[in-house]
């Protein structure tokens, strides 16, 4: 344990100093996209009105390969990933990556020149870099149009194939949008319907106890989260509190607005409960479904009842462009006037919610914000579009959305754009420079992206990233893998979120509290016996040659090589010539805590072969901020 202690102390400490020294020569990107040129071009512009000298350096290619990986595929990539990477010597590598974890299904990485047969720890192979995109981003769709609690997991897995389906397909985005909001059927042939179907909310209360509510005039439910959930996933706006009230500081957004949208989900209803799966007496089917009920609140009228105690009355109307809004003009889209035709009521919402002026924005700030970890706006969130939530970059913003819409709403592309621009590219070490006596790590200069921020890693992807690190994935059949995800996810999400899915953020304090630090589940992985696990491999690999076992350790975990200085450390501390402090702090970027016992103690050596000491090390490595944190 002592040495275990020092060697985290030793590779935090030299892991600042590494990153701090880093200078890679800079580099113009060649081969981007006129799109890429032009976020080049007006983000540039914001840092000179800022006056943004000297933002941070090109990130090297290790960084920005593992940053690209976690973003893209959600995972840090392999010792042979990174190799091959390394050893490309052709123009645009970094452009040509970023294309292949969008587009590549068959890849097959070369190392010294030769093809490799097999990839430790991934046990599909060639590589389908768009299946795990697609398995990436449904992840990350299912939180956003579910949360992580309340919903039972054969059903979320039923929404993840149908998420999986159309992100690896590369479904224009107007029409993932549209069959999210327009799904009916059972949800054993049609995931798409467990978004709706989580959200509808509460049956309606009769006014008079023990009275029916009439569904022909009201409908059943009362539709409050699914109403505040479309308009917040969709167009960037937050309509949660208008339910009860005008909103009281963006003052465009009314109460009449949020029951106006409210009215076109009145003629839904749902048949099943979402988490029944865990009552396996009730030997309920594998599925809940979805269906329209024409018949139902057939006038279109909602009624809501205002703080003063009146009572109104809303029809179907669709929540006014932003145009309008700052012009305090109500929106003319609404079934008042217009005839539904033969389409449902939640068709034609679709149909409004892709016209709205802020349907291209609001995705744009939201991938944004996925990759940079905050929006385009004053405010970090990504989903709060209002009139005292400046825009920073309006015309970035505005030129983005508009190429997205022209180019067939193309999420791939969208992200090839950003993540081949030279603010993606940026290292998250800033330079000296002092702007008012402020330095750039200061939270005024975060909507300007000078640096590329700390990003904490998801639950998923965290646990995809350490199961690759230990190759457990290999070891594992998939159903044993999922069931092992599943279990450790929960331990990390248990507790954090809320009803409306703002879930708080999963930073390395917290991953490490409640997951690494409790020894047993990493234990598990790492292997604690001297002829056995994924460093005992590694160790008979390399054979008498620790350098090359740091090597491959440092690749594993942290996806870059160990500096000279972190191999002298390390060389140190396996001579036995290194001591540790027992009454000194905690190193820092840790959670360790402070031993009870003070005094200074001698860290014992090791052989050059000797497993337990490279344990400690790829312990140590696993428990960094730097594996942590996506960078």
């Amino acid at each position: 344990m002592i040495r275990s202690l020092l060697l985290l102390g030793v590779l935090c400490a030299a892991a600042q100093t590494s990153a701090a020294v880093d200078d890679p020569k800079p580099a113009t990107p060649t081969g981007v996209t006129p799109q890429t040129q032009k976020i080049n071009e007006l983000i540039a512009k914001k840092w000179e009105e800022a006056g943004i000298k000297k933002p941070a350096e090109r990130a090297t290619d290790n960084e920005f390969m593992r940053r690209v990986f976690i973003d893209l595929v959600g995972r840090i990539p392999t010792v042979e990933e990174i190799q091959d990477f390394e050893q490309d010597r052709g123009p645009n590598k970094r452009v040509r990556l970023v294309q292949r974890l969008l587009q590549e299904r068959k890849y097959t990485p070369k190392v010294n020149g030769k093809a490799v047969t097999a990839i430790s720890g991934l046990s599909k192979f060639p590589i389908d870099y768009s299946a795990a995109y697609a398995r990436n981003f449904a992840e990350i769709w299912s939180v956003w149009l579910l949360t992580r609690s309340g919903v039972d997991p054969i059903y979320r897995e039923q929404l993840m194939m149908w998420l999986e389906d159309q992100l690896d397909n590369n479904s224009a985005y107007r029409d993932f949008v549209t069959g999210l909001i327009t799904a009916t059927g059972k949800s054993n042939e049609n995931g798409a319907v467990h978004f709706v179907f989580r959200h509808l909310g509460d049956a309606i209360q009769s006014d008079m106890k023990g009275q029916r509510v009439d569904l022909e005039e009201f409908g059943k439910y009362d539709n409050v989260p699914v109403t505040s959930r479309v308009t917040k996933l969709f167009l960037g706006i937050q309509t949660q509190c208008t339910q009860c009230h005008d909103h009281p500081q963006a003052k465009e957004w009314l109460q009449a607005d949020f029951w106006g949208v409210n009215a076109f989900f009145r003629q839904t209803e749902k048949v099943g409960l979402q988490n029944n799966m865990q009552k396996k007496a009730m030997q309920t089917p594998n599925f809940v479904e979805l269906r329209e009920m024409p018949n139902w609140n057939k006038k279109g009228m909602v009624l809501y009842e205002r703080r003063d105690g009146q009572r109104r009355a809303s029809y179907p109307v669709m929540l006014k462009d932003l145009v309008q809004a700052e012009k305090g003009e109500k929106s003319a889209k609404n079934l008042v006037s217009a005839s539904a035709g033969t389409k449902t009521r939640r068709q034609i919402l679709a149909d409004w919610v892709i016209q709205h002026d802020n349907f291209e924005k609001a995705y744009v700030n939201r991938l944004w914000g996925h990759l940079f970890g905050r929006g385009l706006q004053k405010d970090p969130t990504v989903d709060d579009f209002k009139s005292d939530n400046e825009v920073v970059h309006p015309e970035l913003l505005a030129y983005l959305g508009e190429q997205f819409k022209n180019y067939n709403h193309d999420t791939k592309k969208l992200l090839e754009w950003i993540c081949t621009s030279d603010v993606y590219q940026l290292s998250h070490v800033t330079g000296k420079e002092k702007i008012g006596g402020k330095s750039l790590t200061h939270s005024d200069f975060d909507p300007y992206f000078a640096r590329m921020p700390l990003k904490a890693m998801s639950p998923e992807v965290l646990f995809d990233s350490l199961s690759l690190a230990t190759r457990a994935e290999g070891r594992l059949k998939e159903a044993e893998y999922k069931a092992l995800k599943l279990s450790w996810t929960g331990k990390l999400v248990r507790n954090f979120g809320d009803d409306e899915g703002n879930e708080l953020s999963f930073n390395g304090t917290v991953v490490q509290a409640l997951l690494l630090m409790n020894g047993k589940d990493l234990n598990d992985q790492v292997g604690t016996a001297r002829d056995k696990g994924v460093v005992a491999d590694v160790v008979k690999k390399h054979r008498g040659t620790p350098n090359s076992i740091y090597g491959e350790l440092f690749m594993m975990t942290v996806s870059r090589h160990p500096s000279r200085e972190e191999i002298v450390k390390l060389e140190q501390v396996r001579n036995g010539r290194a001591t540790i402090n027992l009454s000194a702090p905690a190193p820092k970027g840790t959670t360790t805590p402070k031993p009870s016992s003070g005094g200074v103690a001698a860290v014992p050596g090791a052989l050059p072969d000797d497993v337990t000491f490279y344990q400690d090390v790829f312990w140590a490595l696993l428990n960094t901020n730097e594996f942590m944190l996506n960078h």
